[in-house]
């Protein structure tokens, strides 16, 4: 009897004899998921090895833990070039004679097994390929050439694989690709780009958005099963996990990333990798806190010190350093509830943090884990004076973090900074760690 896994139960990752190629691969624990996604039943991705088997891992999306891990006994028959999970039981994949398969999976429960692969076309010299779930097959060439597939069936034909369309030419030299819901698109640049595109229904225009301008350059795959989830894999062998509250908004400041927490910090051995699409879908009316504070924050940047008493009355240009109160109005324009406003000092609002449970020292557990629309502390926070005090924007997959501060050579600035290495103030301060918004 066919078992094709698509509810979770629990289940060791430690893998069987079977799965040796896999075998570093560890479930983790992780903080409840920050986008806000719907998935039905989970994220599914399947893969393939150097030795042409194929490979299927289940992860909770809540969390990032790995739930199942299997992996065929016997290979594809060929060396796989490119892979497109179409469903649950279905995926497509090339050859380096550019002949496509359809592989159509029996079992992925105990053990992955599928029927021998269907020869449905040829001529398909794509090093990419990835399937949005809507009926549209992405696939990028190697001279960048992006084109579009109308799949017009859940086990595809050979009739059913066709309407080429030419997306754009030349502008597509991308090192990874992967659709994230109906004609988008998201991908990374070799300099580290993570950027998204949008597709028009026709197909006859696209729009692009630069995410993230940087440190997304390690991975050698990318997948999403919708939602605003990404998944990347490194050379290393390890998954990290990404989760972006508004996925269509065109900005990567809302991502929150799990560098702290991969669902697997080895064992990806797989050559090829492509989730399942469709599973999860964003739900996300409008911007959640943090997303809010960092938007509001990267909105103000390049404001003069002579505009800064629209954070406070109090600010009189120039008496008084005003970090504090750029600080405490991004908190407050996003409708943060208890926002100590009559704090100038920035030490005094990691003091503030300390007292309410919500300041994490740099120095701590996971370095402090920090997240978008966190203050970052300079200097102890014990209330005294010669710290500084920035909001984060973004946490960045190489380790750094963007922040946007106030009182910055006499403006808004935004920087991009190691936590561990970076000082500011007038005293040139270390980080001592951040204070996470109450309710975030």
């Amino acid at each position: 009897m066919s078992v094709l896994r698509d509810r979770f139960r629990p289940v060791a990752a430690a893998l069987t004899a079977s799965t040796i190629a896999l075998s570093g691969l560890a479930a983790t624990t992780a903080a409840p998921a920050f986008a806000d996604a719907s998935c039905a039943g989970g994220v599914s991705v399947y893969g393939t090895l150097a030795s042409g088997q194929l490979t299927y891992t289940a992860i909770n999306p809540d969390n990032g833990n790995i739930k199942h891990v299997v992996v065929s006994s016997r290979s594809l028959g060929f060396t796989p070039k490119a892979i497109a999970a179409i469903n649950f039981n279905t995926v497509l994949v090339t050859s380096p004679a550019g002949v496509l398969y359809r592989v159509d999976v029996q079992t992925n429960d105990d053990n992955l097994t599928f029927k021998d692969p269907v020869d449905i076309q040829h001529g398909w010299t794509h090093d990419k390929l990835s399937y949005d779930g809507y009926g549209h097959l992405y696939g990028t060439t190697a001279n960048g050439t992006l084109l579009r597939y109308l799949v017009s069936g859940d086990k595809p034909g050979a009739n059913q694989i066709g309407k080429r369309q030419e997306i754009g030419n030349g502008g597509f030299s991308l090192k990874t690709l992967a659709t994230a819901g109906d004609d988008r698109l998201v991908a990374t640049a070799a300099d580290g780009q993570l950027i998204g595109y949008t597709v028009s229904p026709t197909g006859t225009t696209y729009s692009r958005a630069q995410l993230v301008e940087h440190g997304w350059q390690s991975f050698t795959d990318l997948v999403s099963p919708g939602g605003g989830l990404y998944y990347g894999k490194n050379p290393a062998g390890a998954m990290y996990w990404y989760e972006d509250a508004d996925p269509a908004d065109g900005s990567g400041d809302d991502i929150l990333y799990h560098n702290n927490d991969p669902v697997s910090s080895q064992g990806w051995t797989q050559t090829l990798l492509s989730a399942v699409p469709r599973t999860c879908t964003s739900t996300t009316p409008t911007k959640p806190l943090r997303a809010k504070i960092a938007a509001l924050a990267n909105g103000e940047v390049g404001t003069l010190e002579a505009q800064c008493d629209k954070y406070h009355s109090a600010c009189d240009r120039g008496a008084l350093d005003w970090c504090a109160m750029f600080a405490t109005w991004s908190w407050s324009a996003a409708g943060v509830s208890g926002v100590p406003r009559d704090k100038f000092i920035a030490r005094a609002l990691g003091e503030w943090g300390v007292q309410r449970g919500l300041f994490k020292s740099r120095t701590g557990t996971a370095h402090g884990s920090p997240k978008p629309g966190d203050w970052v502390i300079y200097g102890p926070p014990d209330g005294t004076t010669g710290g500084h005090v920035d909001v984060i924007v973004a946490v960045n997959p190489d380790g750094t973090i963007t922040t946007v501060g106030g009182n910055l050579s006499d403006r808004v600035r935004r920087k991009t900074i190691d936590p561990d290495t970076a000082t500011s103030g007038s005293q040139g301060k270390h980080i001592s760690g951040y204070v996470s918004p109450p309710g975030a």
